[in-house]
């Protein structure tokens, strides 16, 4: 008898953690992760950045019980601005109006902690990284010439993209929808310094052979090596 409830357990045990698995893995398909909503958190001159980090944690908890959905945070350790760097993916314009408009402002806001904020919101292109959150983000920050086109922009960030997404096995490619800058981000992940500077001779290896010579049209850019939080 106690054999037969032992096996009883471990059969409903195992049912309930196929359940759970396949309920995460079908979540996980019926996201499209087509858009991004990104912040930046600068951290004040002689503020506690943990502090900072907490009231950022807050937010991200509640964009996700509102409707936004994978949310991450990062944290500046190279580059140019000493700041939090958190996303949220969305699936469409018309589910980033039902977030917004079912879930009003708060009519009182907590004490402001951090310096600047700005917000972006980027269309996703390509997302070729893995699963698994990397414990290191670089994000490459590309513009190019106002005498192109679009289309003419768009083909120069590919190109360039293209030589970071093989060198680091996979990155995400995003561009701006509404925001403060007309840019193409690239976002790929490594798990330690030592992967870094073997992904980032890939890199240079690529550019001095084939985009060395290449009419790219870069206006700026800009690179930001950053640490996760979440």
């Amino acid at each position: 008898m106690k054999k037969l409830l032992t096996v009883l357990l471990l059969i409903s045990s195992f049912s309930v953690f196929s359940a759970h698995h396949e309920e995460a893995e079908t979540t996980e398909k019926e996201h499209t992760y087509a858009f991004a909503y990104n912040s930046t958190f600068s951290i004040p001159a002689g503020s506690q950045p943990q502090r900072v980090e907490k009231q950022v944690l807050d937010n991200l908890a509640t964009l996700e019980e509102n409707g936004y959905y994978n949310c991450g945070l990062l944290r500046h350790q190279f580059g140019g601005e000493r700041a939090y760097y958190s996303y949220c993916y969305f699936d469409s314009w018309e589910h980033f109006g039902e977030i917004n408009d079912s879930n009003s402002a708060a009519a009182r806001e907590p004490v402001q902690l951090y310096g600047d904020h700005t917000d972006h919101l980027v269309a996703i292109l390509e997302r070729n990284m893995s699963s698994k959150r990397t414990p290191y983000v670089l994000r490459a920050t590309y513009t190019f010439g106002p005498f192109l086109t679009a289309n003419e922009m768009r083909d120069r960030a590919r190109l360039l993209f293209d030589a970071y997404n093989r060198a680091f096995e996979g990155c995400v490619l995003a561009e701006h929808a509404w925001g403060p800058e007309l840019a193409w981000y690239f976002y790929c992940g490594y798990d330690s310094y030592a992967d870094f500077a073997k992904k980032s001779s890939v890199l240079m290896e690529i550019h001095e052979s084939e985009l060395a010579d290449a009419k790219t049209d870069i206006r700026n850019h800009s690179d930001d090596l950053m640490v996760r939080v979440k």
